[in-house]
């Protein structure tokens, strides 16, 4: 049971980390979510802050954790999303995407395949930061202080019963009014941790930073699937 959840065995599963980082910035990014009166005014300024970057670059630490089938992953990985652009790199595989092809080069196997985006599926930044802007309820749980830092401690249920998870957790530095954590607890017992250790906007982005460059790589397959 425990291979199913390494990260380097699947690009399923890739995908659908992909997926869980890309809704952290959704939440981030939506001002509009069904909220108290408190909550929705975080929100907001999370949105209003967030939204005034052209771009964002984050690093973090992952963990996947499910007590009952003692399963403890942890690994570290970075994105950088600029509209429909976007990069991701995590356990030896990168998802690179111009807004037109993506790559997904797998370090191990030595191949890159590209594809076109589909336009049906929801692995598009800016088609996942609409969708996910009604979909939660939201609730301020506490304010505390860590370190010196007083955090948010927000929690987000979906209204979607199908979505395929409880709830998420989301914790806000309040001075910066920035993401500093996101934990996704599904129906299967699963917690997704992401610790973010490193948050910036508007960095310098090489003219080629969301395209694949096959020399950079020596010997690379190229597998074009469109």
């Amino acid at each position: 049971m425990k291979e199913q959840y390494d990260l380097c065995k699947t690009n399923i599963n890739l995908m659908k980390l992909f997926k869980q980082i890309i809704l952290l910035l959704a939440i981030a990014l939506s001002g509009s979510l069904q909220a108290q009166p408190n909550s929705q005014k975080i929100l907001d300024d999370l949105a209003n802050k967030t939204n005034a970057a052209k771009n964002i670059k984050v690093a973090f630490s992952y963990k996947m954790d499910n007590a009952e089938a003692d399963i403890h992953e942890i690994t570290e990985g970075s994105l950088v999303v600029s509209g429909d652009k976007y990069q991701l790199k995590i356990a030896g595989q990168e998802i690179i995407c111009d807004g037109k092809t993506i790559w997904t080069y797998i370090a191990d196997a030595e191949e890159v395949q590209i594809n076109e985006v589909n336009e049906d599926e929801s692995f598009s930044p800016t088609k996942l930061l609409s969708s996910y802007s009604d979909d939660y309820n939201a609730t301020l749980e506490k304010e505390y202080t860590e370190n010196n830092r007083a955090y948010y401690l927000m929690k987000l249920v979906p209204k979607d019963k199908n979505s395929g998870f409880e709830y998420v957790h989301l914790i806000i530095e309040k001075d910066k009014m920035q993401l500093a954590a996101f934990n996704l607890y599904d129906f299967d017992h699963n917690i997704f941790s992401y610790l973010i250790k490193e948050y910036l906007t508007n960095v310098a982005l090489g003219e080629n930073a969301f395209t694949f460059d096959a020399s950079k790589y020596p010997g690379v397959d190229i597998i074009d699937m469109r």
